[in-house]
Parts: structure tokens; C-alpha cells; sequence
């Protein structure tokens, strides 16, 4: 405990120089700072899945997670939101487990369980005490390639997904809009949808699609093990010899696709229910490796995201002319999007808004940043990257993230290297290779008049 307590304390007290700007600008550079490596084992089961171990003996605990390499961009048309679906199903019970039995399995040792569907992977995990690794490892071997799916169940499940994007998106003035804009930045794409998929896609989705989606997709050589906390590697690679080894690798078909060629800037306008306008802007970017991901992030933080930024400074606490600005950087497998959002204080204000945030982007595309946006944008990160390794269940998922994208585990050193090395020269010409007016989605979400009767 008091090992564990002089490392919180050592964190805590580097998170701190960090936050001092005066400090990190007269004693090291960000180029200086040290990040620790994320130390692991690895191993691959003849079937192709991949295992990764990250040990950490100070507490008898373990985290243990299945990363699957399949999302929402893997969806073919008429199917959309089936791998959200998908991971709602399984929880449903295997061949040997009912329903509820898996959850009440962990939570009877002290654990806890969820999972999780994004764009271009899934991930389930268990945390729970170490000696109790053999239990999370036999349930999920057993999902992998076991899951009973029955049909009323299923069907009872699919009014519980649709709840939920009535309650999420259909109820939500800016995920409703949102969709609307992103259909029309990647129409006829993969991207064109949110995760949860359309309404239409879940009302016709049946046990056949899933099934087929299931056996594809859900395979050795299409997942990773990520195994963190008090084991030992070969203690892990037993296991997974023995749960995992005999199950056969499947065929994996990706669907391929690219953002549509556009001349110039779309724009979608809506009236919604709502007290203020909205303006949400899509711009679309390279994949998670790419190089040119950090410069962006480190845009988009110096444009719309700090309290200090070009548009939050200008427009929102001397023009009073935003109530709040933000974006999203979704990097993916393959080429993502930027999101930005602009909040006016009133409808008339919008145009005006739209122009400002404008001249804000050409601002720096022609005269480029400050050094100290530079060296607060970086400093900001780092810290950032440090508070995302206090621990090593956060580390695991930074590991993970390389490894279910692009079977790259070393992709965080990668990017730390290009934070490190990030130069002014690097944000302007991303500014200016990515964040072109005539490759932008533009929304307007309006007010809608209500006539009172």
C-alpha cells in the first residue's frame, strides 16, 4: 500500500509541474518529459489470436478483456447496428450458460463486467480477483464461439436497442441532427450511420444475420486478449491454450470504402426543438496512425477546445457570440472525421458565427500559431498521456487500441515520438491539408417555432 502511495503521490506531484506553465517552460522543454513504456508480453495461438500480458502484482486483482475486431464500419447495408446488437446478445446465455448466468458468475466472486461497441471494434471485459482469471477466461472463450441465441430473447433484446436509440438519438436534438449531417458527409459509406445503426436496419434484422455476423466476426484470428494485473504471462498463455486453442480461424471480409468525393461544401439545415441553434460542422481526416492524427488533435485544441483557444477567446469572452465551442477527433482503422461544434447565442447570430469561426481557421492556415499554443497544446497532451498510464488497466486499453486497429502495440510510442517532435509547421499544414472548406459537412440545427394553440 504505502509503494502503491508513494507512486500516486510521485504522479500527482508531475501532473502538477506539469500544469505550471512558467515551470515546464524554464526547467525542460515537452521534448524533455519522460512517459514510462508500457511493458508486456505477447503471444499468438496457432489459430491467430493474440494475446497480451501487462503485469502488475500490487494488488490480487485482474482485468480482463476480449477486443474484437469488428465495429460498425464492418456493417453491410440493411444491417446497420448489428455489431451493437450483437454485443446486447451476448449476454443472452451461451450453450452451457443462461441468461443472467455470466454476469451473476463474475458479481458471486467480487467482479464486475461490460462491454462495448464502437465504430471499428468491440470490446468485453471482466475485472475481478486474480485467482478468479480462469472464470473470466472459460466465459469468454465460451461466447466466442458458443453463444445461443433464443429467439424470443432475441427478439426481446431488439425493443431494448431500439429503446435506447429512441432515447439516445431520436431524443437528442444534437445526436438526431448529428446523424443527419454525418449521412450526408460519408452518403452510401459505412460512416453514413451512427453505431447504433438505423431504426429501419434494427426493425429487420433476424436471427439469421446475426448468426452469420457472429460466426464471422467473432473469431481467434479476429480478436486480442488483453490480460492485465496479478498473473503471469505464462500462467495466461496456458489458459488460453487451453480455452481457446482448438477453435478454428474464420475467413474475415472487410468492406472497403472511402469518403465521397465532394467539390464543394455540403450543408444540411434542420428545425428542431430547441432554445438555442446549433452549428456542427464534419471534416474528414486519415486514420489513427497516420502521423498527421497528433497535428490535428493539437488544431483542434488551439481552435475550439481549451478555455484558451482562437474561437472560445474571441467569440464565446469578448464577442459573446457563442455559448460554447468543442469538437471530436474520431481517427479510425481507416479514415475518420473531425466534428465541430458551435453553440450561438441566438439564430440571427449564425451566419455571423460561422464566418468568425471561419476567419479564425484561415487566421492561423496564413500567419500559423504562437509558440506558446504550441508549448500548452503539448504540455496538455502529455499530461494527458501520463494521467492515461495511472494504472494498468488504462494502460492495457492504450495498448489495445494500437493492437485491434493495426496489430500495433508500440502505436502509443509512435505517437508520443510525433508529440514530442510536433512543430508549429506540422498544425499549419494539417490546417491546411484537412480543413478545407469545400471537403466540409455544415449543419444548421434551428430552432423550430412552435404554434401555440
Amino acid at each position: 500500500m504505502k509503494k502503491k502511495l508513494k507512486i500516486i503521490i510521485l504522479l500527482s506531484l508531475l501532473l502538477i509541474s506539469l500544469g505550471n506553465g512558467a515551470t515546464l517552460a524554464q526547467k525542460e522543454t515537452t521534448s524533455e518529459v519522460f512517459i514510462p513504456e508500457i511493458n508486456y508480453t505477447e503471444f499468438k495461438l496457432d489459430n491467430g489470436l493474440e494475446i497480451y500480458v501487462l503485469e502488475d502484482h500490487q494488488l490480487p486483482l485482474v482485468n480482463f478483456s476480449v477486443w474484437y475486431k469488428v465495429g460498425s464500419i464492418d456493417e453491410r447495408d440493411g444491417i446497420s447496428g448489428i455489431s451493437h446488437l450483437l454485443e446486447h446478445t451476448m449476454f443472452l446465455g451461451t450453450e452451457t450458460l443462461n441468461k443472467g448466468q455470466i454476469h451473476n458468475l463474475v458479481k458471486s466472486v467480487g467482479g464486475s463486467n461490460n462491454a462495448g461497441t464502437f465504430y471499428d471494434y468491440t470490446k468485453y471485459y471482466e475485472e475481478l480477483p486474480s485467482s478468479k482469471l480462469e472464470l473470466a477466461m472459460a466465459i469468454e472463450s465460451d461466447r466466442m464461439r458458443n453463444l445461443a441465441i433464443n429467439p424470443q430473447e432475441f427478439r426481446r433484446e431488439k425493443k431494448v436497442v431500439k429503446q435506447e436509440r429512441r432515447k439516445r438519438v431520436e431524443n437528442s436534438v444534437f445526436w438526431s441532427s448529428l446523424e443527419e449531417v454525418q449521412s450526408k458527409a460519408w452518403a452510401n459509406t459505412p460512416l453514413e450511420h451512427q453505431i447504433i445503426g438505423w431504426m429501419e436496419d434494427l426493425n429487420q434484422i433476424d436471427l439469421q444475420n446475426m448468426k452469420d455476423y457472429y460466426r464471422q466476426y467473432y473469431a481467434p484470428n479476429n480478436a486480442a486478449l488483453v490480460v492485465s494485473g496479478d498473473v503471469k504471462p505464462q500462467q495466461v498463455k496456458r489458459l488460453a491454450q487451453k480455452y481457446y486453442g482448438d477453435y478454428q480461424a474464420q475467413k474475415i471480409e472487410r468492406i472497403q470504402f472511402a469518403k465521397p468525393q465532394q467539390k464543394k461544401e455540403q450543408e444540411v439545415t434542420v428545425r428542431k426543438v430547441t432554445r438555442v441553434p446549433f452549428i456542427q460542422m464534419i471534416y474528414p481526416i486519415p486514420a489513427a496512425n497516420d502521423e498527421d492524427i497528433i497535428a490535428i488533435k493539437a488544431l483542434m485544441d488551439i481552435l475550439v477546445n481549451n478555455s484558451s483557444s482562437r474561437v472560445k477567446e474571441h467569440l464565446k469572452q469578448k464577442q459573446r457570440l457563442i455559448l460554447e465551442a468543442g469538437s471530436n477527433v474520431q481517427g479510425l482503422r481507416k479514415e475518420g472525421f473531425a466534428l465541430l461544434y458551435l453553440i450561438p447565442t441566438s439564430e440571427q447570430l449564425v451566419d455571423r458565427v460561422r464566418n468568425s469561426f471561419d476567419h479564425q481557421l484561415q487566421r492561423i492556415k496564413r500567419k500559423g500559431i504562437t509558440k506558446e499554443e504550441l508549448e500548452i497544446v503539448k504540455k496538455n497532451s502529455l499530461k494527458t498521456m501520463i494521467f492515461n498510464q495511472r494504472d494498468t488497466g488504462t494502460k492495457a486499453n492504450i495498448l489495445a487500441q494500437g493492437v485491434v486497429r493495426f496489430d500495433n502495440p508500440e502505436l502509443y510510442k509512435e505517437q508520443l515520438s510525433t508529440l514530442k517532435n510536433l512543430t508549429e509547421a506540422d498544425i499549419v499544414a494539417a490546417a491546411k491539408k484537412y480543413f478545407k472548406q469545400q471537403d466540409r459537412t455544415i449543419g444548421y440545427i434551428l430552432p423550430k417555432q412552435i404554434v401555440r394553440q
